[in-house]
């Protein structure tokens, strides 16, 4: 039976996945409110000379400093400072409750639920197109790759004539629960690719987004016969790249806390949260304040809402994939040495033969670039690309057409064309 999906972000009976956010609240906060309650220790520090400062920075404190040559002017700067700081703190705290008072509601999606297995679904846009599977990441939900009216990557799809399928992985079930990555490859992805190649008569293409790219190559190594073409956007690879991943400071501390947890329980959605959140402790303070400044009902506002609340819900993630994607390919990088096994083989990037195209930017905070364009030296038909935005930005931005969207198009649509010559 096929039914309509709706993602709705509304307040109201919300279950604990759907909760806005920031999550968790307690670390946003204190992160924040931390910092501004630190800014006059800091400038009794400047002014003391005992600070130490950012190269980037230290021709500009050399240059204030030279201006508060009368002692008179340190009482001045340090009581605004104060008083900035405070107007900083009000403003996070400002635009976190206009936030959670937002009246945004995510419009239904057009498209319906065609599949399930077990208790991943598939969902199809429709269309006579050719069909193409989408595949996000295990981490947050599906709808980043249909936002909202405008920033949509499936709509636009199907638009210029494909017929696109989205894979939503939410919310586990008690099997997928105590799933590794290959099962949700071979056990969840790879029924979905057949169920759509049987409707299309033939192999199709794949897009997989972040994670789920990483996993969507695992998919081309031991599917080949069912992927036409391999689109990965933002997919990390090589976990030892020149340009660190940022998680991989803490991925450590993120082993650590798995061992701690007890056998068998999920990874809670929170400690995701916490992962993420270690890449820039500060962002949450810079992106609330400035919202606090937007009109509730522009339409940046809505976006911003739209896609906060996407990044800050999430369900439990499967214990044993998320040791895997934490020991394996952050810690061990075994995706980058070769050794990475899906289906108790090792993916071997040079034994996928179909047109792949990498889309990766320098920009991305999340995968390094180097880490994404590592898998084009071993493919034998690899194509990259840089969208000029960043790992989200990409993909629902103000130049995501531009950058990510139109380029793919092409890539897929003329990749048609050279395989049917």
């Amino acid at each position: 039976m096929r039914r309509e999906f709706s993602d709705k972000a509304s307040t109201d009976a919300m279950s604990p996945s759907e909760i806005k956010g920031p999550r968790p609240m307690a670390l946003h906060l204190s992160n924040a409110l931390g910092i501004w309650r630190e800014a006059p220790a800091g400038a009794v520090r400047f002014l003391t000379g005992d600070g130490a400062w950012h190269p980037v920075i230290a021709d500009d404190m050399a240059a204030l400093k030279a201006c508060m040559a009368d002692p008179d002017s340190h009482s001045r700067f340090l009581k605004a400072v104060g008083a900035g700081a405070g107007r900083q703190a009000e403003g996070f705290l400002q635009g976190i409750n206009q936030y959670l008072q937002h009246p945004y509601v995510r419009p239904e999606s057009d498209a319906v639920s065609c599949l399930n297995v077990g208790s991943c679904e598939l969902f199809d846009f429709g269309g006579d197109g050719q069909p193409i599977l989408m595949v996000p990441s295990l981490v947050n939900p599906h709808y980043v790759l249909d936002l909202m009216p405008g920033r949509s990557l499936a709509q636009y799809l199907k638009q210029r004539g494909f017929r696109p399928f989205l894979v939503k992985w939410f919310d586990p079930g008690e099997e997928e629960l105590t799933f590794g990555l290959s099962d949700f490859i071979l056990k969840r992805a790879k029924p979905m690719l057949e169920y759509i190649c049987a409707l299309s008569g033939a192999a199709c293409p794949v897009l997989g987004y972040c994670m789920g790219g990483t996993l969507m190559t695992g998919l081309a190594a031991r599917a080949g016969d069912l992927v036409s073409s391999l689109a990965l956007v933002a997919a990390p690879w090589d976990f030892a790249s020149e340009v660190p991943h940022a998680g991989r400071r803490y991925a450590h501390v993120m082993a650590e806390l798995l061992d701690q947890l007890p056998e068998g329980m999920p990874v809670p959605t929170d400690m995701m949260q916490v992962f993420f959140t270690s890449v820039d402790p500060t962002l949450s303070d810079r992106k609330f304040r400035r919202f606090a400044g937007l009109e509730a009902q522009s339409e940046e506002a809505k976006f911003f809402v739209a896609l906060e609340t996407w990044a800050n819900t999430g369900a439990p993630l499967a214990r044993s994939a998320a040791e895997e994607c934490i020991r394996a390919w952050y810690l061990e990088n075994e995706t980058g040495r070769g050794v990475w096994n899906v289906g108790r083989a090792p993916v071997a990037l040079e034994e996928i033969n179909c047109p792949v195209w990498i889309a990766a930017p320098k920009k991305d905070r999340l995968v390094p670039q180097d880490s994404a364009f590592a898998m084009a030296r071993r493919l034998p038909n690899a194509t990259t690309h840089d969208p000029g935005a960043g790992h989200v930005g990409m993909m629902v931005g103000s130049r995501a057409e531009r950058g990510l969207w139109a380029p793919l198009v092409s890539w897929l649509k003329n990749g048609e064309v050279a395989r049917a010559a």
